[in-house]
């Protein structure tokens, strides 16, 4: 019986196509091009820059800057596990004579790794509520955990960001004097490559009068005598003073360590 009303519905769709696109229809080839344009649009426009990439990205912790003060110590059931996540209790090393206040809302970060002189990579790990205060000590539930908390990681005041809706601007050639270039110095696993979705640093900051939302073109270049080649774009979804951190967006090969990042300006 299935299979019958699949054929009906069949034999009656084709027959409305063949009516549309008969002779005497001139509307039957601008209705398809109409849908073909909005199937395109929605092809295009994203969320270039989403929850995740705000809340569970890193960054660069700039040298000689101080680490927050509030740290995890401790969390229920520590005889069975080191890790916590979604539901879980943390205590911290601060409390209400402190300032902290219930039901306030925190983000986690980890060290991840020193680069150089430039500073330290702070993991952002998700978020964590107060539930229970005490003069000197707090406790919070991990809400929306997207990462490794554990004890020793920092937590600051989670601030609400909004993503980005846009357009991939896509790769090709570009001179390289027509606008700023930078390098990747730090990728987000150990292979240092990346791939579409994944995140890295670059050496271009506020310093460097590049913000939130700028897109890039990535290049590498085979010999120092040929030509550079644009093989990826990304978006910057963090800026710091001398460094930020990007999402690729799209890559015909993984992203190296080192490649050349140059602002894209066809916006």
């Amino acid at each position: 019986m299935s299979r019958k009303r699949v054929t009906f519905a069949g034999i009656v769709l084709a027959v409305a196509g063949l009516a549309l696109l008969g002779p005497g229809r001139p509307f039957a080839q601008e209705a398809q091009q109409t849908m073909i344009q909005k199937a395109k649009i929605f092809d295009e426009t994203y969320q270039l820059i989403n929850e995740s990439d705000l809340n569970c990205s890193f960054y660069m912790h700039e040298e000689g800057k101080l680490l927050p003060d509030i740290q995890i110590i401790g969390g229920e059931r520590m005889n069975e596990k080191s890790v916590f996540e979604d539901g879980d209790l943390i205590y911290l090393n601060k409390g209400a004579a402190d300032g902290l206040e219930m039901g306030q809302l925190f983000l986690t970060v980890g060290l991840r790794a020193k680069i150089g002189k430039l500073g330290t990579v702070m993991e952002r790990h998700g978020r964590a509520r107060i539930v229970r205060l005490d003069d000197r000590m707090a406790s919070a539930k991990v809400e929306k955990g997207c990462g490794t908390i554990i004890v020793g990681d920092f937590l600051l005041p989670f601030e609400e960001e909004a993503g980005e809706i846009g357009k991939d601007l896509g790769y090709g050639d570009m001179d390289p004097n027509a606008s700023k270039r930078g390098h990747v110095i730090y990728i987000e696993n150990d292979f240092h490559i990346s791939g579409s979705g994944q995140w890295a640093l670059i050496d271009m900051g506020r310093q460097h009068c590049v913000q939130i939302g700028d897109q890039l073109n990535v290049f590498h270049q085979a010999r120092p005598d040929l030509p550079r080649e644009a093989y990826a774009s990304a978006i910057i979804i963090d800026v710091r003073g001398a460094t930020s951190t990007i999402k690729i967006l799209g890559a015909r090969d993984a992203v190296d360590l080192g490649s050349e990042v140059q602002i894209n300006t066809a916006r």
